[in-house]
């Protein structure tokens, strides 16, 4: 038997379990660029249905072949990347350690950092992310390259950014 299942291959809504924890639903556009962004792995369990059974995103038909690196993470190109953290655990040494191997840093403020970096802005939340416990939480900016990723802000955060970031232009009012 293949490893491979086809869930609903016309599926409009897809669910990714983390850490026990259902967040979704999302387009197979938003997979896409989750998985591109590595905020999806190969190993992530994912859904088309919250309430039926979960299996691992490499095993899922419709999401083969999405995993494709975008121009704008094109690691040839240096960018300037803005990190703000908020950390309760402790790691902060292990946090700032991670960032330092991410290319020169220049801390700004307390929290916030300018890292010159070849790095995107999902490679670098996925190596700072690894350093964290549960409660501590970031935002990474990537100035150069007009991205956006972040870490435990909760799935509400997640949709409140999208609306924002991807959403239109607020009309300017009219002036008499």
């Amino acid at each position: 038997m293949s490893e491979v299942v086809r869930l609903n291959p016309g599926a409009k809504h897809w669910w990714v379990q983390i850490r026990d924890r259902a967040f979704g639903p999302y387009t197979i556009e938003q997979m896409a660029r989750f998985m591109s962004e590595g905020r999806v792995r190969p190993s992530t369990m994912v859904a088309d249905n919250p309430d039926e059974g979960w299996i691992e995103a490499r095993k899922v038909m419709s999401l083969r072949g999405l995993r494709t690196p975008s121009p704008a993470n094109d690691p040839a190109e240096a960018a300037n990347v803005f990190v703000h953290a908020e950390i309760y655990s402790g790691a902060t040494m292990a946090f700032l350690a991670a960032l330092e191997g991410m290319g020169a840093v220049c801390d700004l403020a307390p929290h916030l950092w300018l890292v010159r970096t070849k790095h995107s802005a999902g490679v670098i939340r996925n190596a700072l992310s690894q350093t964290l416990e549960t409660g501590d939480r970031f935002v990474v900016i990537d100035a150069t390259r007009d991205r956006l990723a972040w870490f435990n802000l909760g799935p509400e955060t997640d949709v409140r950014i999208g609306k924002v970031w991807n959403g239109p232009l607020r009309p300017e009012p009219r002036r008499l």
